[in-house]
Order: C-alpha cells, then structure tokens, then sequence
C-alpha cells in the first residue's frame, strides 16, 4: 500500500496562468459581492448601539 502523504512532501506545481486569472477574477468578484451585501445588510447592533446612546443623552 502507497503512502498518500508522501504526496504531500513533493515540490508544488505551478498553476496555469488562465487558471490564476480565472480565480482572480472570482476572489474580485466574490469581495465585490461581499461589499455590495455589507450596504444594504442591516447591521442590527449598530442601530441598538445608537439608539440606547441617544436615549442616555435625551435623559
């Protein structure tokens, strides 16, 4: 029986350069997606964070 792990101990190989823009390009696209949901997401404790503060200022 081979041992799998010794696989692991190799050299890595280079990816393919279409490969690397390829993935690139979906990292961009998927952080582009991530900032796009992050402006129209309501960030809950933000707005009790604020509200309890402008309740202890009107008191």
């Amino acid at each position: 029986m081979e041992n799998p792990f010794k696989e692991l101990q190799e050299p890595l190989r280079a990816a393919p350069e279409d490969l690397k823009g390829k993935v690139m390009k979906d990292i961009a696209f998927a952080k582009f997606l991530m900032d796009l949901s992050r402006l129209f997401s309501i960030n809950v404790g933000e707005i009790i964070e604020r509200t309890l503060k402008k309740r202890t200022e009107n008191n």
